[in-house]
């Protein structure tokens, strides 16, 4: 990387090879998949094509994202093993974030996308994913698609643990369909269990069916102790 904080400190090595503007928003994009420049490009408005290529070649460099090679038409960037251990890291901020920006006293940027029914596909896919934490079922693993405003997704629960991937051609055992604005607001306790259900077409495994709702409606006690400042800011 091009810049350093000059410190013998585990945490500014750290940020020597992430703290540079955009790199953590390339790799968000990323963990819902494989992107071709111009689809990252577009995902990420504001930066410049230079400024894009010059992350992503850092990023290659550094291993924690493999460009397509020159016999890879058509290919997209992917991230490396090591680039997907940062996946619980940037989950983890992102909780973070909406935890601070729901307590804040004064309106905001990051308040205002909370009580966005606007918000891209994508986010709204990995928020599934963060919320996922808070409903942990260790013993049920399943692949499900979640189809939001006709994007699809893949959902794979393992161990606990949630990762969402963007398409749907791995074979599922549960699909949902619904659109942003159901979600958003099923997230902020807007809507009840049933008023949630009879927004979105529902098939297949139910117990999978059950637990992908628990981690988008949140009603139940769990949430009021675990999401707390939506609650508050919701009521």
């Amino acid at each position: 990387m091009s810049r350093t904080y000059n410190q013998d400190c585990i945490l500014a090595h750290a940020l020597d090879l992430l703290g540079e503007r955009w790199t953590l928003l390339i790799l968000r994009d990323l963990f819902l998949g494989p992107q071709r420049f111009g689809d990252l490009q577009a995902g990420l408005p504001g930066i410049g094509a230079n400024l894009l290529s010059k992350r992503l070649k850092e990023l290659d460099h550094a291993g924690l994202v493999i460009a397509p090679r020159q016999n890879e038409s058509g290919a997209g960037y992917r991230l490396s093993p090591v680039g997907e251990g940062l996946r619980p890291a940037i989950r983890e901020m992102m909780s973070w974030s909406i935890h601070y920006f729901m307590e804040r006293p004064e309106s905001s940027p990051a308040r205002n996308c909370i009580y966005s029914d606007d918000l891209e596909p994508d986010s709204v896919a990995l928020a599934i994913e963060l919320f996922a934490k808070y409903y942990a079922q260790p013993d049920l693993n399943y692949v499900a698609h979640i189809h939001v405003d006709d994007f699809p997704y893949t959902f794979y629960y393992m161990n606990g643990d949630m990762t969402a991937r963007r398409g749907a051609n791995t074979p599922a055992v549960a699909t949902m369909s619904t659109d942003v604005a159901t979600i958003m607001k099923a997230f902020r306790a807007e809507l009840s269990f049933e008023e949630a259900k009879s927004k979105m077409q529902l098939s297949g495994d139910q117990n999978v069916i059950a637990h992908l709702l628990e981690c988008i409606v949140h009603t139940k006690k769990k949430a009021d102790e675990n999401l707390a400042p939506f609650k508050v800011a919701a009521s």
